[in-house]
């Protein structure tokens, strides 16, 4: 139900983002593991994981093993910071969850146009901290 072809290996992302910082003079300062279910997720997408869960538990149906990761992004210049979150179950990153901070809405644009253009196939939430 949540499997497509289009979505993105859990392996690979972290290098897309990290080509993406780089193009925007960001800097991967670190990556942890969270919570995945602190990453806010569409809500079409949240209501599919649901009922996978639930047709898993009466084995109607696998589900894999979710985690979640954070890669926090800072800028060379100044105190811009971005926090990539992910939400990922076995080997597909599922959701995409993106806190910025301290960034201009002209730079903003840019950040997005980025990331959309990486990530076609996700809904991506942005979030202002």
């Amino acid at each position: 139900m949540t499997y497509d072809r289009s979505y993105t290996l859990s392996k690979e992302y972290t290098f897309e983002v990290e080509k993406i910082a780089e193009e925007l003079n960001f800097k991967l300062q670190k990556s942890e593991k969270i919570n995945p279910e602190s990453v806010k997720l569409p809500n079409e997408r949240w209501f599919k994981l649901k009922i996978q869960k639930l047709l898993s538990k009466i084995n109607l149906m696998n589900y894999g093993t979710e985690f979640g990761e954070k890669l926090n992004l800072n800028s060379y210049n100044d105190k811009q910071k971005i926090i990539f979150k992910s939400f990922c179950l076995s080997d597909h990153l599922i959701g995409i969850e993106i806190e910025h901070k301290n960034i201009d809405s002209n730079t903003l644009q840019k950040i997005k146009q980025q990331f959309e253009s990486k990530f076609p196939n996700y809904k991506i939430i942005w979030t202002k901290t």
